[in-house]
């Protein structure tokens, strides 16, 4: 059932648009086989049974699984177009020199750490006659269910397929790129969520600045070359780019002519440095013992650990799971985390803080957390990093706000008595200050000299109850 609906998808949007959803659906909506997932690794008894027949029919896009070794052991029709019978052959054999370097240096990084996946522009010299020999890759690791290294699947998408015919605006979704906004002065206008966690903290900068002075593209030189170069109407530009120092992280980037002026599309070449997240500051076991939603940042701000509470934390606040590699941060509502961002800072100079943050929900009610920031070890000057704990305190806080509300309707009720007798009690003592006892006899001026002192006793005691009812104000 689930396979005929994306032939519909297909049929719908026709062949632009198909392959779109097509690969869409195949890398993000996990619908088209029970073993692919979203998840990087991709679980399987059976590689031969991976890919539905209709997949494998695709014109679209190219298919291929290898080896560990990188030997095909499976296609699909597209990709004969690169070679008519690859069976048993490397897949480095149908790339160039460059390509192939790239491609065994990615193979050697995702054996080494299954759970990454590369995102690869590879040449094929023998599709130069198809008009393109660049080719948009996906590789992931597919493991056995005990969690041995099977084999490795590739997606591709052809350059001239995304020059030509797919809106660019998909790449972000399809590819994972992230999007900067430049205007016909090449100057930042906007960016997307994934550039916020690829160049934090940098980004304060970066606004209405030209793209050559942001600290992460300063004086870069290809970049520049391209930029002087490009103009709105000649078509796309690929190419290849490094950000300075510290980080120095390559990017493949695609520049093109909008509305707006350009934009630029950005993905990592390489993934954050598996040194760095292989670092436990806090060991696993530790980690899994300790209460609330907890995030382990490098002192750079990194998100180096996270629990799984902190993870469906992340769901609440930003919509998903922090990725581990990227910067902690908050690009859509960053007023809403002030308080947190700042304690981020102060822990990476070596202080601890404890903060509530207080959030207004779709519901229209209110959230609160606690959370604790300290620094790694503790009370050091140069700290290896920050571990966050954040504490759910929503169901506390209402339990606090229903008690202050029942008190405040005790109160008026305790204070209610005081206004009901003032008044009666108060024409009574009047009534009483016109009667004339000497009219009485004997026996009932003996009994009205008594109702007088009662009633300012009364009195007396309804002024007293309602002071002390209002020391609870």
């Amino acid at each position: 059932m689930e396979f005929y609906t994306v032939k519909f998808e297909i049929e719908v949007f026709n062949s632009s648009y198909g392959c779109f959803f097509y690969i869409k659906f195949f890398i993000q909506l996990s619908i088209l086989h029970p073993f692919i997932t979203r998840k990087v690794l991709i679980s399987t008894e059976n590689i031969e049974n991976l890919i539905p027949d209709f997949m494998m029919e695709s014109g679209h896009f190219y298919l291929v699984i290898t080896d560990i070794d990188g030997k095909i052991l499976k296609f699909n029709r597209n990709f004969e177009k690169i070679s008519a019978d690859p069976f048993d052959y490397q897949f480095s054999n149908f790339l160039s020199p460059n390509s192939e370097s790239e491609f065994t240096y990615s193979l050697e990084l995702m054996l080494g750490a299954p759970k990454i996946r590369r995102h690869l522009l590879l040449e094929h010299p023998t599709m130069i006659n198809e008009g393109f020999s660049q080719i948009w890759w996906e590789f992931s690791v597919i493991t056995t269910p005990d969690m041995d290294i099977s084999g490795i699947i590739g997606i591709g998408v052809g350059m001239q397929f995304l020059e030509q015919e797919m809106p660019w605006n998909n790449l972000v979704d399809v590819l994972g790129f992230g999007k900067i906004i430049l205007d016909r002065d090449f100057k930042v206008r906007s960016w997307d969520e994934r550039i916020a966690q690829w160049f934090e903290p940098d980004l304060e900068k970066w606004n209405k600045k030209n793209l050559l002075d942001t600290p992460s593209f300063k004086g870069n030189s290809q970049l520049s070359f391209v930029l002087e170069t490009f103009s709105y109407e000649i078509k796309p530009r690929c190419f290849l780019i490094q950000t300075n120092e510290p980080e120095s992280i390559s990017f493949a980037a695609l520049l093109i002519g909008c509305q707006e002026g350009y934009n630029l599309f950005l993905v990592p070449k390489d993934l954050p440095s598996s040194s760095q997240l292989d670092k436990k500051l806090i060991p696993e076991p530790v980690l899994d013992t300790l209460p609330g939603s907890v995030f382990v940042l490098s002192n750079s701000g990194k998100l180096l650990q996270q629990n799984a509470s902190a993870k469906e934390l992340a769901r609440i606040w930003k919509g998903r799971a922090y990725s581990e590699g990227y910067t902690l941060n908050f690009p859509n509502q960053p007023n809403r985390f002030s308080k947190l961002l700042r304690a981020i800072e102060e822990g990476k100079k070596g202080q601890s803080s404890d903060l509530e943050l207080k959030l207004l929900m779709p519901n229209q009610e209110f959230a609160f957390w606690n959370a604790s920031v300290r620094p790694i070890p503790l009370n050091s000057e140069f700290p290896e990093g920050i571990v966050i704990q954040v504490w759910d305190s929503t169901p506390l806080k209402s339990q606090i706000v229903q008690l202050n509300r029942e008190n405040e309707r005790l109160r008026d009720l305790a204070l209610s008595p005081s206004h009901i007798l003032r008044g009666p009690l108060s024409s009574m003592m009047g009534l009483l200050e016109l009667i004339d006892a000497k009219q009485m006899d004997q026996e009932n001026q003996k009994l009205f000299g008594y109702l007088k002192p009662l009633t300012k006793e009364l009195d007396q005691i309804i002024r007293q109850h309602a002071k002390k009812m209002s020391a609870f104000n």
